[in-house]
């Protein structure tokens, strides 16, 4: 007969591969299932019913260029509509992930900003970075049964899935505005314990890098139209380049310290996330995420701090803005930017970007005439523009001031 032990041992066995079952099966059923959802389906309804109906009616921004002194058309003079939650399309709570769909809508709406949330999870046992929905107090808010497999992976990445997903849509020719450049901002929430350029810290970002391979023949290198933009090089002159230079390109914004690839040079370039960003992003008040405080050319705040500027600081900031790619999240990640915030922000200081998020019903007014019904990025006013300095070319010189090369003439007499 066996034995008490050898029989636990079995029933174990047993228990084991009966859970790993129900586990891949409910697994595999949640991921083709959630689709069938009534909530879902009329998620998808709603969206659609909103956003398709407007998207043949976008147009590049170089179609409204005559309107803007050329000196005056660079980058950093546009205000852009981005997306929050990219790839998600809710609602705020429990509600759906779906990159095909979500940046399908975003796309049609006429995001070419799209911000990327990351993070990793604690319950799963490696620090592999994921997109992420995040509430208040750090809850996940994406409903469970979209969002297989919660631990990602090389092989699973919510990263690169949403990246193919911007890289086909933004730039198909079914899109109005295709050639408009496409921002991506890295939002890093945590990064793993350690120092900035520990194994594990380093190797969390370059699991990022590598999600953003799908756009390797869109990023800024060295271009011909002048500059240098890998590891963060010329922030200054990327964004008073024209516009248009950055056409059918893709631009990197980070708030990580990816210095770390500098010291440690392991990596190839395209899984180094530093030699990818090409534009890093501080914080001046309030500590978003990773976000560090500093004097680079990208700001990334919160909405409300630009609400209690004092009014003898108003004009420093707004020299400040010409020339500090500035986005503003709001401080609560489940409530929208309000309608009155968003326009004394932008109106006022120039605030470059305060993404929409795609199911919120209050964001009509982003679509107005005024703002990006047409296009997906608009002229700020001309008080708030940074205007290039005239090339001065020098006047011929007087012929008396020939030194004749320091050679002293002979006296005559």
């Amino acid at each position: 007969m066996p034995s008490v032990f050898n029989v636990l041992i079995f029933l174990c066995v047993i228990l084991l591969i009966s859970l790993i079952y129900r586990t891949k099966t409910i697994e595999h059923f949640t991921t083709a299932d959630f689709k069938n959802e009534k909530e879902y389906k009329n998620q998808v309804k709603l969206l659609s019913d909103k956003y398709n109906p407007v998207a043949t009616a976008k147009r590049p921004v170089s179609d409204i260029l005559d309107t803007v002194p050329e000196v005056q058309q660079c980058f950093v003079n546009f205000y852009s509509l981005g997306c929050r939650y990219t790839g998600y399309i809710g609602p705020i709570h429990e509600g759906y992930w779906d990159p095909d769909i979500a940046i399908q809508l975003a796309v049609n709406a006429g995001c070419r900003t799209f911000v990327l949330e990351i993070d990793y999870l604690d319950v799963c046992s490696n620090y592999f970075p994921r997109i992420v929905v995040r509430d208040a107090q750090s809850r996940l808010r994406i409903k469970p049964s979209s969002n297989i497999p919660m631990c990602n992976s090389i092989e699973h990445s919510n990263i690169k899935d949403v990246c193919d997903k911007i890289n086909l849509y933004a730039f198909s020719s079914a899109c109005q505005n295709s050639s408009d450049p496409v921002v991506i901002v890295l939002y890093f929430l945590r990064q793993p314990p350690g120092s900035y350029k520990s194994k594990a810290v380093l190797d969390y970002f370059s699991n990022v890098a590598k999600g953003l391979s799908p756009f390797k023949n869109r990023l800024l290198t060295n271009e011909l139209n002048g500059g240098t933009f890998y590891r963060q090089k010329q922030e200054g002159k990327l964004l008073i380049n024209k516009i248009t230079d950055y056409n059918d390109k893709v631009l990197i914004f980070s708030n990580a310290n990816t210095l770390g690839f500098r010291e440690v040079d392991t990596y190839s370039p395209n899984e180094d996330l530093d030699f990818l960003v090409n534009l890093r992003l501080h914080y001046t008040q309030t500590k978003l995420g990773i976000t560090e405080s500093g004097t680079s050319f990208g700001i990334l705040d919160t909405a409300d701090d630009y609400m209690i500027i004092p009014s003898d600081r108003a004009d420093d900031i707004i020299e400040q803005t010409k020339l500090h790619w500035t986005i503003c999240l709001s401080k609560d990640p489940s409530i929208p930017v309000s309608k009155d915030i968003y326009n004394k922000i932008t109106t006022t200081y120039g605030v470059h970007c305060v993404p929409i998020m795609l199911f919120d019903a209050g964001n009509d007014f982003m679509f107005s005439d005024k703002l990006f019904k047409t296009h997906s990025y608009i002229p700020k006013p001309e008080p708030l523009r940074y205007i290039k300095p005239p090339v001065v070319i020098p006047a011929e010189p007087n012929p008396s001031m020939d030194a004749k090369k320091g050679i002293l003439r002979a006296p005559t007499i």
